[in-house]
C-alpha cells in the first residue's frame, strides 16, 4: 500500500489516500484507490449517545475506541500496466469530485457517528443475548448414548 495524499476538511475529517494496486496475470493490474477518513472520537460527540442500558452504552464506547474511521475504495480489474497510473489518477479524481462534497458536509462527523453507534449496538445486543441464554454452569454429559439401536434384539 502505496501513501498518496493527505486532506483535513473544514469538519475535522482527514481525509488520507492509498493507492493499494497490484499485479493480475502478466501485464494486467488490479488498480485499487483506499480512501480512508479518519475523525478524532470528542466528549461533545459521544453525549449524543443516548443510551437507557448503561452497560450497552459502555460497550459501544469501548468498541468506537478513540476515533471514527470510514473506508471508501474504489477499483478497476484487469487494467494494462501501461495505464494503471493514469486509471489511478482518474479515480482519484472521482473520489475527490463526488465524495469529497459528501465528506465535507459539516454533520457527516455527526452522521457517521450515529451509523456506527447503530451498528454497533446491534453487535452489542447480540453478543449480550447470548452470553446470558448460555448456562453457566452447563456441563457435557458426553454423547448420548445411542447403542440400543444397532443391537440385534428383536423388540416384540
Amino acid at each position: 500500500m502505496t501513501f498518496l495524499e493527505e486532506n483535513s476538511l473544514a469538519n475535522g475529517l482527514q481525509l488520507t489516500f492509498h493507492d493499494k494496486s497490484r499485479p493480475l496475470a502478466g501485464d494486467r493490474w488490479l488498480v485499487e484507490l483506499c480512501c480512508t477518513a479518519v475523525y478524532p472520537l470528542s466528549e461533545e460527540l459521544t453525549a449524543g449517545l443516548v443510551e437507557s442500558d448503561p452497560e450497552l452504552r459502555g460497550a459501544i464506547l469501548e468498541r468506537l475506541g478513540q476515533q471514527l474511521e470510514f473506508t471508501v475504495n474504489r477499483s478497476r480489474q484487469f487494467i494494462d500496466e501501461r495505464d494503471k497510473d493514469a486509471v489511478l489518477a482518474e479515480l482519484l479524481a472521482g473520489v475527490k469530485e463526488h465524495m469529497l462534497v459528501y465528506f465535507a458536509k459539516p454533520d457527516f462527523p455527526r452522521r457517521l457517528f450515529h451509523d456506527t453507534c447503530r451498528k454497533l449496538r446491534e453487535e452489542c445486543r447480540l453478543e449480550q443475548l447470548r452470553f446470558r441464554n448460555e448456562p453457566e454452569d452447563a456441563e457435557d454429559d458426553g454423547p448420548a448414548d445411542f447403542s440400543a439401536i444397532f443391537r440385534d434384539d428383536i423388540i416384540r
